[in-house]
C-alpha cells in the first residue's frame, strides 16, 4: 500500500486557458502562481493558488462544449471560503455573470454551500464553515 499524505494539487479541465485563469483569477480570487506548459502534451496550464492549496487549469487538447453535470454527475471542485465571503457570494457571482446552479444553498453539518459552473461548465462548489464556527477557520466538505 502506498499511504498519501493528502492533495498536491486539483487539476480542472478547460477550453481557453486565459479565459479560465481571468474567472478564476477575479472572480474566486485566486492568485496566478504561474502560466506555462505542462509536462505531458506540452499545452497551457496555470497554477492558481487558493489559500495554501494549489488548482492547476489544464488546457484541453481540443475544446469540447459539454454538460459536466449531466456527463460526470455531482463531481466538483469544492472552494473553501470565510462565512462573510458566502454571505455575498453568490449576489456577487451573479453579478458577474456567473451561472448558479438551481438548486439552492445547502446546510449540512459541515456548513454551508452552493454550486455554481465556470465558463468552461465545470461544476464547482462555494462552502464556508456552519453558521457560528469561528470566522477565521475554513471547514472542509
Amino acid at each position: 500500500m502506498v499511504k498519501t499524505k493528502g492533495l498536491y494539487h486539483s487539476g480542472i479541465p478547460v477550453n481557453d486557458l486565459d479565459r479560465a485563469v481571468t474567472f478564476y483569477r477575479d472572480v474566486l480570487g485566486m492568485e496566478v502562481a504561474s502560466v506555462a506548459r505542462d509536462d505531458l502534451k506540452g499545452l497551457g496550464r496555470a497554477d492558481l493558488r487558493s489559500g495554501s492549496s494549489m488548482v492547476v487549469l489544464f488546457q484541453r487538447p481540443n475544446p469540447i462544449e459539454r454538460d459536466a453535470l449531466a456527463e460526470d454527475g455531482v463531481t466538483h471542485q469544492a472552494f473553501a471560503v470565510d462565512s462573510d465571503d458566502f454571505d455575498t457570494a453568490e449576489e456577487r457571482m451573479r453579478a458577474a455573470g456567473v451561472r448558479i446552479h438551481e438548486v439552492p444553498v445547502v446546510e449540512r453539518r459541515s456548513g454551508r454551500g452552493f454550486y455554481f459552473f465556470d465558463p468552461d461548465g465545470n461544476l464547482l462548489q462555494l462552502h464556508a464553515p456552519p453558521r457560528g464556527y469561528g470566522r477565521s477557520a475554513v471547514a472542509g466538505t
